[in-house]
């Protein structure tokens, strides 16, 4: 496999990305906004996303097999991908006869404090049941038809972002061994009957499952991590990737060896920030009518996305 076969966007934040498509929506072109996606939907995969594509792989392929459980979890400070590789293994999925098209592998995206019934509502969402309200005394009901229903998509992998707030539900108890949250039953029930394999996103704050429920770590056979590009010759050749593969506009400028210095100095090897500040300068330039990227629109790129309060020195500033 090449060492680079797409360009990688970092992880979503969901609100970060409404306010900043607020933002541009109004300051900048229609054209300019339509040549910026490009930027914005590239990808470049490098090692780290090779080894967490092939285990997701060969859970997907083992899976089904509720005597075999496909457990993962893969942690990482926020901006290290965890999110865009789950979207990219799903989307590169092939068709399959025996699989419903599209549910071969899902996500669920969890929020704080998630229980029991917050599990089978997001199951349920996913798999676009008419009914996801999980009521009181309906619960068994409700969960054994999310699962059903799973099974009937034949789904073989769900990724399960923000894995770590299973923490929060952890309950305290003076007991020496560690107590399991309804919410993990859940998911160890769904891994226990389905056969589905399971992959936790999680950052790298994360304690790990076996502070959540230790049956549960006991079926996670593979733990990956992610972390920032160094300034170094990988991140070098990433950035080079990004301007060589950029078609709505030159971007040449990303392969100068003293522009990859700045730029690391302006997202720390960050790469959901590389997106925001290389999609913000395409914008600055389009609406300059320029026809390459150029150090002034990685300026003023940098101040906008920095924010007039930033305490960070625009490394793209003249010396």
């Amino acid at each position: 496999m090449h060492d680079f076969d797409i360009i990688d966007t970092g992880d979503s934040d969901e609100e970060e990305a409404r306010q900043v498509a607020e933002r541009r929506m109004f300051m900048y072109s229609p054209d300019a906004i339509l040549a910026s996606d490009e930027v914005a939907r590239k990808y470049v995969l490098f090692a780290d996303l090779h080894m967490v594509l092939a285990a997701f792989d060969r859970a997907y392929q083992l899976a089904l097999r509720p005597n075999c459980p496909q457990g993962i979890v893969v942690s990482g400070p926020p901006g290290t991908s965890k999110t865009s590789v789950s979207e990219y293994f799903r989307k590169s999925l092939p068709t399959a006869t025996d699989i419903v098209e599209g549910y071969g592998a899902i996500s669920i995206r969890l929020r704080s404090n998630p229980c029991a019934g917050s599990i089978v509502s997001l199951l349920l969402r996913a798999v676009h049941h008419p009914f996801t309200a999980v009521r009181r005394g309906r619960f068994d009901s409700m969960r054994d038809i999310a699962f059903e229903a799973l099974q009937q998509q034949r789904t073989r992998m769900i990724f399960i972002d923000q894995a770590h707030v299973l923490e929060q539900s952890v309950r305290k108890s003076k007991a020496p061994k560690t107590i399991e949250t309804t919410a993990s039953e859940v998911l160890r029930d769904l891994m226990d009957e389905t056969g589905i394999a399971l992959v936790f996103l999680a950052s790298n704050s994360f304690g790990g499952l076996e502070n959540v429920d230790e049956s549960l770590a006991d079926r996670v056979s593979v733990r990956l991590s992610l972390r920032h590009f160094d300034d170094d010759e990988p991140w070098a050749k990433f950035l080079g990737e990004i301007g060589k593969r950029t078609r709505c506009i030159d971007f040449s400028i990303l392969a100068d060896k003293e522009m990859a210095k700045r730029t690391h100095k302006a997202v720390l090897g960050n790469r959901r920030r590389v997106k925001l500040l290389l999609t913000e300068a395409v914008l600055v330039a389009f609406d300059a009518k320029a026809k390459a990227v150029d150090l002034s629109h990685l300026q003023i790129a940098f101040q906008r996305i920095s924010g007039s309060s930033s305490q960070v020195v625009n490394p793209y500033a003249s010396a």
